[in-house]
């Protein structure tokens, strides 16, 4: 009987003791769950952090681009390449291609300071069009910026409108003139007066972003000048812009005379000189060394732009720029010219779906013939160019358009009538555009 009851003990024994460190176990398992949950709560939290500055950091970045693919047919194209050798000499103008595939990071940490960098892919090249910092300045109701690095000229109105938003496929030939790529490098002072005025003031390298010489430096020791003032009165704006700089054309080595060379090849070997078998090169005449030229180069503009509505199909919208110009003409007998340019641009908006644009484009490079030449076509040199052109807007995002463009040669002197020398060199243009 002592024997069982011993057994029975032992047994109740062991069985408190297996409960307890069963309830041990389970409690340390339930700790070691909850430090594992404290550690993956803490990761996750560590996680959102970072995705919270990412986010904050993205919120500040803004992408905005737009894509042109575009085909062209020119009445004055052709099969081929010039000499049927120079591959570099395209006769052909009749292309599908990308004119313009453009994509803009602008980065703004506050309101008070933006960073920029602007790309474009167009053609088979990739080149940066801009790239600068813009510093912002509120006083009371004036507002000041300060830009530094590679941006649009603050000339004109037509120079800082974006093709995306323009009717035309091009812009006219007198800014294309004066304005070879619409940018340079410098620093641009604005200013915004309450209401009605602004003013630009800068420095710029003077050369723009396309030239093939002076590819990022200047070879004169001063800077250009250029400036802008305009002027908003409702749905009418007036500008006035100013470039004062200089033109700089690089001097030439002096070339020594080189005589003609005489030579004998005996094509059939038989020792005696034949017909044809001697062949004399032309002798190249001595030239004399030139000094380099640093000329002014002057620039004024005017432009206006008007918006209404009177017609019940849409919107209306003028404008008209007018540019004059005093540079050097490296090609010409004498050294300067002074030549003119304006356009005059109407737009219509019809409905939601379409809209509808034509503009007269006018440039003559040698109003007064500052320079003289026998050759005809360089007398008659000024062209007039209408051009019209349809919109469709898919949605929001894409445009397709069709524009015809008619230049012609002008008679020295008129602004319409065609020269004899004009030939027919109209354009047709198809393009599909995407923009963010």
């Amino acid at each position: 009987m002592q024997r069982t009851r011993t057994f029975v003990f032992v047994i109740v024994l062991m069985m408190a003791v297996g409960a307890t460190l069963r309830a041990a176990t389970a409690e340390d398992s339930l700790k070691a769950g909850q430090q594992e949950l404290k550690e993956r709560v803490d990761g996750m939290a560590e996680t959102m952090a970072v995705m919270s500055t990412d986010v904050g950091i993205l919120k500040k970045l803004k992408v905005s681009g737009y894509v042109q693919a575009r085909f062209e047919y020119n009445d004055s194209s052709r099969s081929g390449v010039a000499g049927g050798y120079d591959a570099t000499k395209n006769l052909n103008a009749n292309n599908f291609y990308i004119r313009r595939g453009r994509v803009k990071f602008t980065f703004q940490p506050s309101d008070w300071s933006k960073y920029v960098i602007y790309f474009d892919g167009s053609r088979n090249t990739i080149s940066m069009k801009e790239a600068y910092i813009e510093l912002t300045k509120l006083h009371r109701e004036h507002n000041f910026q300060l830009t530094v690095g590679q941006f649009n000229y603050p000339f004109g109105y037509e120079i800082e409108l974006s093709s995306s938003v323009r009717d035309f496929p091009e812009r006219s030939l007198a800014e294309n003139r004066l304005f070879r790529g619409e940018r340079d490098r410098g620093v641009n002072f604005a200013w915004t007066a309450p209401r009605r005025l602004s003013a630009n003031i800068g420095l710029v390298q003077g050369y723009g972003i396309e030239n093939s010489t002076f590819t990022w430096f200047d070879p004169t020791k001063q800077k250009d000048l250029i400036g802008r003032v305009k002027a908003s009165f409702g749905r009418v704006d007036v500008g006035v812009s100013g470039y004062w700089g200089e033109t700089y054309t690089p001097g030439s080595a002096p070339v020594a005379e080189v005589p003609g060379r005489t030579v004998w090849y005996d094509a059939n070997g038989n020792g005696t000189i034949d017909a044809g078998e001697i062949t004399t090169t032309p002798p190249v005449a001595a030239k004399a060394a030139t000094a380099a030229v640093e000329k002014d180069k002057i620039r004024y503009g005017l432009d206006a732009q008007t918006y209404f509505e009177i017609l019940p199909i849409g919107g209306s919208s003028a404008r008209a720029e007018f540019y004059y110009a005093e540079d050097y003409a490296s090609g010409a007998a004498d050294l300067s010219a002074v030549s003119k340019g304006w356009y005059l641009w109407l737009s219509q908006s019809i409905g939601t779906k379409f809209g509808a644009a034509v503009r007269y484009d006018f440039f003559d490079p040698n109003v007064h013939n500052d320079y003289k030449s026998l050759t005809p076509a360089n007398i008659n040199d000024a062209v007039g160019t209408l051009s019209m052109v349809l919109h469709y807007y898919w949605d929001g995002n894409v445009r397709i358009s069709a524009a015809y463009d008619m230049p012609r040669t002008l008679k020295d002197g008129s602004l319409f009538s065609k020269s004899d020398g004009d030939v027919k060199d109209n354009r047709f243009t198809l393009q599909f555009q995407f923009a963010i």
